[in-house]
């Protein structure tokens, strides 16, 4: 079975849109509910993709993991899974692992992507295919804290999200502007929206 899943290649697009397919069918619901969030999963080894010493949910503290981004869908019908990313920590993006990302079968053309941009890019799939019907987006704060994300939520027109913000966040009428702000780490030239 391992075999399979790592050396047969997949459809992965059509395969997610079958499913929502078969989710939207047995339990889609115009008022269904769209969450996201992320969960981590203790690893040993050195052979997995995007281990490294991260914060794990599971355990409640910094431990050498692999954490996932998730969406997950639930109506008075149901529940279930309909996405996920694995999220691969920036270190992984470095020289010094690029023996890792071979041996691991990372494509080349994989970038680094924060977890809300990892969550953004699922909303915007899931909301432009259009089979999994929602009212209500939920997200914690590590999302409600990014632009990113935040754009993404805004695009799903007609959609209730209920994201949390951090306790300082301040609040106004109208959306805050955002800018970009560069900064140089370890050599390297980063810029975040802000």
């Amino acid at each position: 079975m391992q075999r399979c899943m790592s050396d047969d290649v997949w459809d992965e697009d059509t395969m997610r849109e079958t499913y929502h397919g078969l989710v939207a069918d047995e339990m889609g619901d115009p008022q269904g509910v769209l969450m996201v969030d992320e969960s981590g999963f203790v690893k040993k080894g050195m052979e997995s993709v995007g281990v490294a010493r991260q914060y794990c949910g599971t355990l409640g503290k910094v431990e050498k993991s692999q954490v996932g981004v998730f969406a997950a869908y639930a109506s008075r019908h149901g529940y279930a899974l309909v996405d996920k990313r694995l999220f691969i920590p920036e270190q992984w993006f470095s020289d010094a692992y690029a023996e890792r990302r071979h041996k691991c079968k990372v494509p080349d053309e994989v970038a680094f992507h924060t977890k809300p941009q990892l969550a953004a890019a699922m909303v915007r799939a899931i909301r432009s295919e259009g089979r999994l019907p929602f009212k209500y987006l939920v997200a914690d704060c590590l999302y409600g804290n990014s632009p990113d994300f935040l754009d993404a939520v805004d695009a799903c027109v007609g959609v209730t999200s209920l994201v949390a913000v951090p306790a300082e966040t301040r609040c106004g009428l109208q959306r805050p502007l955002t800018m970009e702000k560069t900064s140089t780490y370890k050599g390297a030239v980063r810029a975040k929206r802000v």
